[in-house]
């Protein structure tokens, strides 16, 4: 089996980054020099399911705060791949997620169109898996992945990991009250355009956020290169710890208006 490529969350220089694209993202900057950060058309990931074994203490998708057995179907992929082609739209990089994405029960099946794609209408394409690697039922499935799947993690062994306080959400602080949460975050180019069971996003992270809130905002299509989806920032950024300075912590932080949100979710 391949030894995954360590993924690292947390580092000095996106610490540093983070705090000058908060700084950025203040209203009185960004209304002489517009919005910093745009929809990518380079990048994206695909959130397949939300399950997980792992469970980790402040997750960007809930998977501990508001665990659910959702899983993407398979057509979605097949859709995913047929506007691409259609839009002429040439993914340098797709990131597979979750969740864990190898629990979802057609694994395989996704994989196989997606090399597909990769080998007949985009070569240069890399294809990612991000897996936390933890668990000999994890690693029964990525025993078997393909080569072409280039295999990154984050190489957890616990629940308690370094991560951004995710919910505590901006809307909650003092500090951020006169952001502009259209601007966004670097995410949103770093990572790309997320493909959720929800529909389209800005990222990934967003179309989690929706899961828990149930505004229904995802796209249904890939969305076009007119559409700033600045609507999801204003909606999801607010509420997303990963936008402006958060320091990392190893304990579980809630503000207030996730920890509402969690006592409403009923699960889907």
């Amino acid at each position: 089996m391949k030894t995954p490529l360590r993924h690292r969350n947390i580092t000095l220089k996106r610490l540093v980054y983070d705090t000058y694209q908060f700084l950025r993202a203040q209203s009185f900057i960004s209304c002489h020099f517009g919005r910093q950060y745009h929809p990518s058309r380079t990048y994206a990931e695909i959130d397949i399911t939300y399950k997980c074994n792992l469970k980790c203490i402040n997750c960007n998708r809930s998977c501990a705060q508001s665990p659910s057995n959702i899983e993407m179907p398979v057509a979605d992929i097949a859709a995913f791949i047929q506007q691409s082609i259609e839009k002429k739209i040439e993914w340098k990089r797709i990131r597979i997620l979750g969740g864990e994405p190898t629990l979802h029960s057609g694994i395989f099946d996704i994989i196989d169109l997606l090399i597909e794609y990769q080998s007949r209408y985009n070569p240069s394409v890399r294809l990612l898996l991000g897996t936390n690697f933890f668990g000999s039922r994890v690693r029964r499935v990525l025993k078997k992945m393909p080569d072409a799947i280039i295999l990154k993690s984050t190489l957890k062994s616990s629940r308690v990991n370094l991560f951004k306080p995710f919910n505590v959400a901006p809307v909650d602080t003092v500090y951020n009250r006169f952001s502009d949460y259209t601007c966004g975050c670097r995410i949103i180019e770093e990572c790309g355009i997320g493909l959720t069971p929800s529909g389209y996003y800005m990222c990934a992270i967003a179309g989690g956020i929706d899961r828990i809130f149930g505004y229904d905002m995802g796209r249904k299509e890939i969305p076009d290169e007119s559409d700033t989806l600045a609507d999801q920032m204003l909606a999801f950024c607010r509420l997303c710890g990963h936008f402006g300075v958060q320091w990392p912590t190893r304990q579980t932080k809630k503000s207030k208006t996730w920890r509402l949100a969690y006592g409403q979710y009923q699960g889907k």
